[in-house]
């Protein structure tokens, strides 16, 4: 993830910390460059252990929730008015990153998947494919230049 969005990005120019801010990130990790752009944009936060400690875990999948929190705070994390009701069957207006994902559909940045009987999921709790992170970039990419060109949609 931390890699397909700094290069979706256009490999700003940064210059990584020389100490990680993630404990099980050292600066030799394969993936250091990106991952430490994004904590240094607010992207991502890791998880807090207390005392000052903090974890990436990059060797887990993300879920497709997580996600849209990074694809959302990517995008400058724009005002937007959620739904009451979700536009998903599998996603509560009380949900862990409800107000990401209902931003995602709004924006058409992810469809989810047909149920049938009208309903969609978003299936937050799947992990996030790299064919389907692909989808979802090009779709944001979509986004970006309808919003350049004529406005929020």
């Amino acid at each position: 993830m931390a890699a397909f969005l700094y290069r979706y990005a256009g490999f700003p120019e940064f210059s990584p910390p020389e100490a990680s801010p993630f404990r099980d990130v050292p600066t030799t990790y394969q993936f250091y460059t990106e991952i430490t752009w994004l904590e240094s944009t607010g992207i991502t936060t890791g998880w807090y252990l207390g005392g000052g400690v903090r974890e990436f875990r990059p060797q887990e999948p993300i879920g497709r929730d997580a996600m849209a929190a990074f694809l959302y705070r990517f995008n400058g994390a724009p005002d937007y008015s959620e739904p009451y009701s979700s536009p998903f069957a599998d996603v509560a207006p009380w949900a862990p990153f409800y107000y990401e994902i209902t931003w995602l559909n709004a924006t058409e940045i992810t469809t989810g998947w047909d149920v049938g009987a009208g309903l969609k999921e978003f299936r937050p709790t799947a992990t996030i494919t790299r064919d389907a992170m692909a989808a979802f970039l090009s779709r944001h990419h979509t986004y970006e230049w309808t919003s350049a060109n004529s406005g929020w949609r």
